[in-house]
C-alpha cells in the first residue's frame, strides 16, 4: 500500500506561515486537535513545528509566544517522505530516525502528512489479516 492511500492530505494538513506568532500556531494545533503543525511558505515546506517545541522553546523559558516567531523556535532540518513510497519504507524510514511524523513532498511541495497514528491501523488491519489467513485450514 503507498502512503498516498493513507495519508493526510490539503485541507486536512495544517500548515502556518514562518512569520506567524507561535500563539497563532498554538492555536491551530489545538483548533485542529494536532500536535505538529508544517510550516510553509508558498506550499513549499520551510519547516516543522511540534507542541514540544513550544513547551520547551517557549513556555520553559518564560517567553511571550505572542512575541515570538514561529520561524525562530521551528525544525528546519526536516526528513519527508514520497506519496508513492510503500507504507513499510515511510515506517522503516521514521523508526530509523525516531520520529513520528512524516511530511509527504512531491517536487518540493507539499503532497500530505502521515503519522504513527495514522500507520498503526494500516498495519494492525494488515497484520489480522495475515494471522486470520495462516489461522485459516489449508485448502485442499
Amino acid at each position: 500500500m503507498q502512503i498516498k492511500e493513507v495519508m493526510r492530505k490539503p485541507p486536512n494538513v495544517v500548515t502556518c506561515a514562518p512569520s506567524d506568532y507561535v500563539v497563532e500556531a498554538a492555536k491551530k494545533m489545538n483548533e485542529y486537535h494536532v500536535g505538529c503543525i508544517l510550516i510553509a511558505e508558498s506550499g513549499s515546506l520551510k519547516g516543522i513545528l511540534t507542541d514540544r517545541d513550544i513547551t520547551l522553546s517557549v513556555v520553559a523559558t518564560g517567553k511571550d509566544p505572542n512575541r515570538v516567531r514561529v520561524k525562530e523556535i521551528m525544525k528546519t532540518n526536516v526528513i519527508t517522505g514520497k506519496p508513492e513510497w510503500d507504507i513499510s519504507e515511510a515506517a522503516r524510514l521514521m523508526a530509523e530516525k525516531k520520529i513520528r511524523r512524516l511530511p509527504i513532498q512531491s517536487n518540493g511541495r507539499i503532497e500530505g502528512f502521515i503519522s504513527l497514528a495514522d500507520l498503526a491501523p494500516v498495519f494492525r488491519k494488515e497484520l489480522d489479516s495475515f494471522l486470520e489467513i495462516e489461522a485459516s485450514p489449508a485448502s485442499h
